[in-house]
C-alpha cells in the first residue's frame, strides 16, 4: 500500500512546547491541523503559543492560505487522527503511555498516514508494538523551537518500512525541515547524544 506523502491535514497529539512548535509549523506551511491533548486548560495554551509564536513564523514567510484559524482542537483520539494525512505524537516520555496511544491512534488512522512520534528517549521498536500497521510509524524528532529550527532525525523500528521513511523523509521536507534519517535506533539518537558530549 503506497503511504499518503502529499498531505492536508496534520494531526497533533501532545500540545506542550513540542507539540505546539509541530502545530504551528503546520499551520504556517497552510495545513489544516487537528490538534488533541487531555490536560485541562490544554486548548488555550496551544491557542497562546501559536499566537506568540506567529510573528516570527510571519518574518520567515507563510505558505498560501497560512492561518491561525485552521486549527481545530479535538476532544478524542479518535477525532484527532480518522481524517489525517499525517501524524504526530509529542506525549511525555513514558512507555506504557506511548504504547496505549500508539494502539488507540493506528487503529483510528488511516492506514496509509504516516505515524511520527516526537520522542527523543525511548526506541520505536518498543512503543510501536501495539500499532496496527507497524510498519508505517517512524520517530521524527525535532528540536526546540520546532517552528524555527529545521533539523528532524528520522529513526525507523524494526518494523518499519524503507518506504514509510522515505514517505516521511517527504513530508517533513515539505514542512521545510531537514531530514537526518537515523540507521540504528539508539537511546538519544544523534544529536541529542552529542549535545550531551558537548555539556560534558
Amino acid at each position: 500500500m503506497p503511504f499518503i506523502t502529499e498531505i492536508k491535514t496534520f494531526a497533533a497529539l501532545g500540545s506542550g512546547v513540542i507539540g505546539s512548535g509541530w502545530v504551528a509549523r503546520a499551520l504556517a506551511h497552510g495545513l489544516d491541523v487537528i490538534a488533541w491533548d487531555p490536560a485541562p486548560g490544554a486548548e488555550q495554551a496551544l491557542r497562546k503559543r501559536i499566537a506568540n509564536a506567529w510573528p516570527a513564523l510571519e518574518k520567515q514567510g507563510l505558505a498560501p492560505g497560512a492561518a491561525q484559524d485552521r486549527l481545530k482542537f479535538v476532544a478524542t483520539i479518535e477525532e484527532c487522527v480518522r481524517d489525517a494525512d499525517f501524524i504526530q505524537e509529542s506525549a511525555p516520555e513514558r512507555l506504557d503511555l506511548k504504547l496505549d496511544l500508539h494502539a488507540k491512534i493506528s487503529a483510528a488512522a488511516k492506514p496509509e498516514a504516516i505515524i511520527g512520534s516526537s520522542t527523543s528517549g525511548l526506541l520505536p521498536s518498543e512503543f510501536y508494538e501495539s500499532a496496527t500497521h507497524p510498519e508505517r510509524c517512524v520517530v521524527g524528532h525535532p528540536f526546540n523551537p520546532v517552528y524555527l529550527l529545521p533539523l528532524v532525525e528520522i529513526v525507523g523500528g524494526n518494523r518499519t518500512a524503507p518506504e514509510a521513511i522515505e514517505a516521511a523523509k517527504t513530508i517533513y521536507t515539505a514542512l521545510g525541515m531537514r531530514p537526518l534519517h537515523v540507521r540504528k535506533e539508539v537511546p538519544g539518537f544523534i544529536a541529542d547524544r552529542l549535545l550531551e558530549a558537548l555539556w560534558r
